[in-house]
């Protein structure tokens, strides 16, 4: 399937750049550029194909930045958390969420946004959060606007599935490690 998307940028960039070329009105370096980009299309094209092997292809060497990321550093201190999910899966020492995104909008004000409690995610979608013995949980006291009027003392039994939590931690392997859990 790559190799022939790769035929087909390949051959529209051929005729750009024989356009380019009998027009007479494109200059060399950008005929260059696209040659350039040819090249990078095609040795990604050839190190892909080279890794299929009777069908199969290999797994891809780990990322070393991971899949998943903390919140950037304004949206964390606007919503005092890392990183915000809804929980999808509950195991017997651990969880498993599907990211909430949150962005601030220029008026100041905060979106969140979330799949449906019935959607069907897959599980390379779900991100696995551990935690240790010292981990706080705490049960966030919420209107129908989502604002919290405090917080109480809880655990992980009181965690369930589809609430949302609020987390601080970092991310180790693609694996939360979060310090303190708040779910509503």
């Amino acid at each position: 399937m790559r190799l022939k998307k790769a035929m087909v940028v390949f051959g529209t960039v051929c005729i750009l750049n024989t356009m380019v070329t009998g027009c007479g009105s494109g200059s060399e370096s950008a005929a260059k550029t696209e040659e350039n980009q040819i090249s990078e299309v095609l040795s990604e094209e050839s190190n892909d194909a080279a890794k299929e092997i009777d069908g199969d292809t290999e797994e891809p060497q780990e990322n070393t930045e991971g899949k998943w990321q903390v919140l950037e550093p304004d949206v964390a201190a606007a919503v005092d958390a890392d990183f915000l999910g809804k929980v999808w899966k509950i195991e017997e020492d651990s969880f498993f969420i599907v990211e909430r995104e949150v962005k601030i909008l220029d008026d100041g004000s905060i979106v969140y946004s979330s799949p449906s409690s019935d959607a069907d995610i897959p599980d390379s979608k779900l991100i696995r959060v551990v935690f240790e013995e010292d981990t706080r949980f705490y049960l966030k006291d919420t209107d129908e606007n989502e604002e919290g009027h405090g917080n109480k003392e809880a655990g992980f039994q009181d965690l369930k599935e589809r609430m949302f939590v609020e987390m601080k931690g970092s991310f180790k392997n693609d694996e939360f490690h979060a310090a303190e859990i708040r779910f509503f």
